[in-house]
C-alpha cells in the first residue's frame, strides 16, 4: 500500500482535498497559473494585483487553491490558507491575519512560520542586521516593539519562553508588557525602547507589513496568502459585506494607500456571486454609498474597487467544466492513485455521462465510490447525486469577531 496515494484517496472521498491529492491529481487551468507565476515574480514591485478564481460549488475551487499552494512553495514562499468563517470574517483583517499565521507552511519546514524565520534571523546576524535597519527606519512606519523584539534576538539572556511570548505577539496574540519590560531589564536595555501600544487597527497593519519582511529576511521569497469560500461574505449585515470588500481591495494590493510588499493574494469564489448577492442588492451603489455618510470615504472606494476585481474573476478566471478528454485524463490519472492506495487492480470505467451542472467533485467520489464497490462487493452500484445549491442569505452571527483575550494586551 502506498500511503500518500491511500491518503489522497480518503480525502478525495471525502471531498476534501489535502495536500497529497493535490500534488497527485494536478490541474488542467494552465492560463490561471502562468497568471499566478507572474504575480509571484512580482511579488515585491506591487505591480500586479492578486488574483481570483470563480466556480459553482464542488468545481474545484479548494482544489486549485491547494495546487497554487504548492507551485508557491516551490518558488520558496511562505503559505497560508485561510477559509472566511465566522471565526475568521473578511471584514476583521486582525483575525484572518492570525488565521494566515497560524496556519502558515514554509518550504521543507514543519516549524511554526515565525518561531522558524526568528531562529534563521539569530543565527544568521548579517539578515538580522538588514532587518533591524528597515524597522528603525521611521518611514517603515513601524512601533518601536518591533525593533525590541529584533533587538532581544541576539542577547543570550532572552529565554525560549520569552521567545515564544514573542512569537504569538507577532501572530496577533496579546502579550503582557511586563513580558517586554522584564527581557530588556534583563538585557541592559530598560530605557532604550518606546512599549507604547499603537491603536488596534495600526498595530494590525504593522504586524501584517512586519511578517512579510520577517519571511524576507529569513530567506523566502514572499507571502502566499490563499482565501477561500470568499462568497460567504454574501451572508454578512450591509456594512460588514463592505468592510469585507474594502478588505479584499488592501490584501489583493489594490489599495494604493495601503500596501503590504512581499503578500501574493489569490481568492476563490463562487461564479453567482455577482448574480446573486452584488446586483441583486445593489452594491456597487448602496455600499460605497453606506461607507460615504460614515465619513469612510477611502473605504468606499476599495470598496468598488474589491467588486470589480470579482467581476472580473467571474468573467475571466472561471474554472471551465471538465471536458471529455480532461475527464478521461483525470479518471486515468484517479485509477492509478486507486491502485497504490489499496494494491488491487482498479477495473476501468465507462465514460461519464456528462451534464452542464455535473461537477468535477461529483465526477470524482462516483469514480471512487464505483471502485469501492467493486473491491468491496464485487458489484457495480448507482450513484445519485444531488446539485447545492449556494446560500447568501444574511446573518449577522458570521460577522461577529471571536471574543478577545481579557487577561493579555497586544
Amino acid at each position: 500500500m502506498n500511503l500518500a496515494a491511500r491518503i489522497a484517496i480518503e480525502a478525495l472521498r471525502a471531498g476534501v482535498p489535502n495536500r497529497s491529492a493535490i500534488r497527485l491529481l494536478g490541474t488542467e487551468e494552465g492560463g490561471i497559473e502562468q497568471s499566478f507565476d507572474e504575480l509571484l515574480q512580482s511579488v515585491w514591485t506591487g505591480s500586479r494585483p492578486g488574483l481570483g478564481i470563480a466556480g459553482g460549488f464542488g468545481t474545484g475551487k479548494s482544489h486549485f487553491l491547494g495546487y497554487l499552494a504548492e507551485v508557491a512553495r516551490t518558488h520558496n514562499f511562505a503559505v497560508s490558507r485561510v477559509v472566511i468563517s465566522k471565526e475568521t470574517p473578511l471584514s476583521d483583517p486582525a483575525r484572518v491575519l492570525e488565521a494566515a499565521l497560524r496556519d502558515a507552511t514554509l518550504p521543507e519546514r514543519n516549524d511554526d512560520p515565525i518561531g522558524a524565520a526568528l531562529a534563521i534571523l539569530r543565527d544568521s546576524p548579517d539578515r538580522l542586521d538588514g532587518l533591524e535597519d528597515l524597522v528603525r527606519n521611521p518611514e517603515f512606519g513601524l512601533s518601536p516593539v518591533f525593533g525590541s523584539i529584533l533587538f532581544l534576538l541576539r542577547k543570550s539572556s532572552t529565554t525560549p519562553e520569552t521567545l515564544h511570548r514573542f512569537e504569538r505577539f507577532i501572530a496577533g496574540g496579546r502579550v503582557n508588557a511586563t513580558v517586554f519590560r522584564q527581557a530588556l531589564s534583563a538585557a541592559g536595555a530598560a530605557r532604550m525602547f518606546d512599549l507604547r501600544m499603537p491603536p488596534a487597527a495600526s498595530l494590525t497593519q504593522q504586524r501584517i507589513r512586519f511578517a512579510s519582511h520577517l519571511f524576507q529576511a529569513a530567506g523566502f521569497a514572499g507571502w502566499c496568502l490563499l482565501l477561500d469560500e470568499v462568497e460567504l461574505i454574501g451572508r454578512y449585515s450591509a456594512l460588514q459585506r463592505a468592510m469585507a470588500y474594502s478588505w479584499l481591495s488592501t490584501w489583493l494590493g489594490l489599495d494604493r494607500a495601503l500596501r503590504f510588499p512581499g503578500i501574493v493574494t489569490v481568492y476563490g469564489i463562487t461564479d453567482d456571486f455577482i448574480s446573486a448577492v452584488v446586483e441583486q442588492r445593489e452594491d456597487m451603489v448602496k455600499l460605497p454609498e453606506r461607507l460615504r455618510l460614515k465619513g469612510r470615504d477611502h473605504e468606499a472606494e476599495t470598496a468598488i474597487e474589491a467588486i470589480e476585481h470579482i467581476e472580473t474573476t467571474v468573467r475571466m478566471h472561471r474554472l471551465r467544466p471538465p471536458g471529455a478528454e480532461e475527464l478521461d485524463r483525470s479518471r486515468e490519472r484517479l485509477r492509478g492513485i486507486y491502485e497504490a492506495a489499496y494494491d488491487w487492480a482498479a477495473p476501468p470505467l465507462p465514460p461519464s455521462p456528462r451534464t452542464a451542472t455535473r461537477t468535477m467533485r461529483q465526477y470524482i467520489k462516483s469514480w471512487i465510490t464505483r471502485w469501492d464497490m467493486e473491491r468491496l462487493t464485487g458489484t457495480g452500484s448507482d450513484i445519485h447525486e444531488e446539485q447545492v445549491q449556494s446560500n447568501y442569505e444574511e446573518s449577522e452571527g458570521l460577522a461577529a469577531p471571536a471574543a478577545d483575550d481579557t487577561d493579555e494586551w497586544g
